[in-house]
């Protein structure tokens, strides 16, 4: 009777804190609307007008800018294309960037490889500092295991380290990331996606839940340092979902989730929320036609920003909110220089492209 007990106040409590954020989500403090995206960082400053004035986003997840194992002289290339971004953007209410960092890209190294992670720590202090020169809001902790599993401690390559030694150690590097990010940029924001705890404590909600199994250990040693700006958990579950009250379910089951497996709940419910994340537009790399209709992702957008108190996202996949010209690949690619998918880059976008655009205005121009 008790475990119920337990759990009915749990989810209680999930539901209050569901209902507090929702109170912060007023006008004067509504939600920013970001873009997860591969554009260019030279093309986005070039854009500054088209991206907060015709699409009406108030920032953007940056791809290919920084990796875990960046070096400083190349991510410092960037940093004056960065400056003028967060200066300038300001005037159009683009104020809130980050810089992506994907754990999942290439072999990040055995939890357990202290050596190894030094240089990791190194190469985040960097990137903190990077942020902080740039005027940059913070970072979003990509951790798709994409190349490698990261979470999953019955995988191939950690077959030599037992579990408890593994959840130690991939809650020391949740903590060892958090403390070096903090002490270079003291009010770093950090973002974290996908929603891995939500996966691995609910298997029934159709994600590989087994990737997942030590993400609460990161992020239980991310929230350890008790940052000042707490932690954002960024959703991928929510997508494909229009439907208010499947919006609801999902925001609500995540916020128990989190409270009932996250180290500190207090810091959780007073610090940390979640954003979340929809992706309309774009079926494959060379499709860039809607998944979503104009009115479905409008539906959509309206109960995220409802459940979501600081920030919602939209996935751009590849490049399906934005088509460069034939010209302008040229122009981005002097001097060696790459941007990612060239070529999708240059195929155009979904025919009612502007009927998207549209509902992220209206809401940006709304008191």
């Amino acid at each position: 009777m008790r475990m119920y007990l337990n759990r009915y106040l749990l989810i209680l409590f999930a539901l209050t804190a569901s209902s507090a954020n929702l109170a912060h989500a007023t006008p004067a403090n509504k939600p920013k609307v970001l873009i997860y995206s591969a554009v260019d960082i030279q093309y986005v400053a070039d854009s500054l007008p088209f991206w907060g004035n015709n699409v009406g986003v108030n920032g953007f997840i940056l791809s290919y800018l920084a990796d875990w194992s960046t070096s400083k002289t190349v991510l410092f290339r960037n940093v004056d294309l960065l400056k003028k971004i967060n200066a300038q953007g300001k005037d159009y209410d683009i104020d809130s960037n980050f810089i992506n960092v994907a754990l999942g890209n290439g072999e990040l190294p055995l939890w357990t490889d202290d050596k190894a992670w030094s240089v990791v720590i190194d190469d985040f202090k960097n990137i903190a500092e990077f942020a902080k020169q740039t005027g940059t809001k913070g970072i979003a902790l990509d951790t798709e295991p994409y190349t490698v599993p990261l979470f999953a401690p019955d995988a191939a390559r950690f077959k030599s380290v037992d579990r408890a030694r593994m959840k130690a150690k991939t809650y020391q590097r949740g903590q060892e990331i958090m403390q070096a990010l903090v002490k270079v940029y003291p009010d770093i924001e950090i973002i974290i996606l996908p929603e891995g705890a939500y996966y691995w404590f609910n298997p029934d909600q159709g994600s590989n839940a087994a990737a997942f199994e030590l993400w609460i250990d990161f992020y239980n040693g991310l929230a350890s340092v008790k940052n000042n700006k707490g932690i954002i958990v960024a959703t991928e579950r929510t997508y494909d979902v229009t439907n208010k009250f499947s919006l609801s379910k999902i925001s609500t089951l995540l916020e128990e989730t989190m409270l009932e497996n996250v180290a500190d709940p207090v810091f959780w419910k007073d610090h940390c929320s979640i954003a979340l994340g929809m992706w309309p537009l774009g079926k494959e790399y060379d499709n860039k036609a809607s998944k979503l209709s104009p009115s479905e992702f409008k539906r959509q957008f309206t109960q995220a920003v409802a459940l979501s108190p600081k920030y919602v996202w939209v996935y751009d996949h590849g490049s399906s909110w934005f088509q460069l010209t034939t010209g302008d690949v040229e122009k981005y690619t002097q001097g060696g220089r790459n941007i990612w998918g060239r070529d999708y880059q240059k195929l155009p976008t979904d025919p009612h492209i502007d009927d998207y655009y549209s509902v992220l205005r209206e809401y940006k121009k709304s008191p």
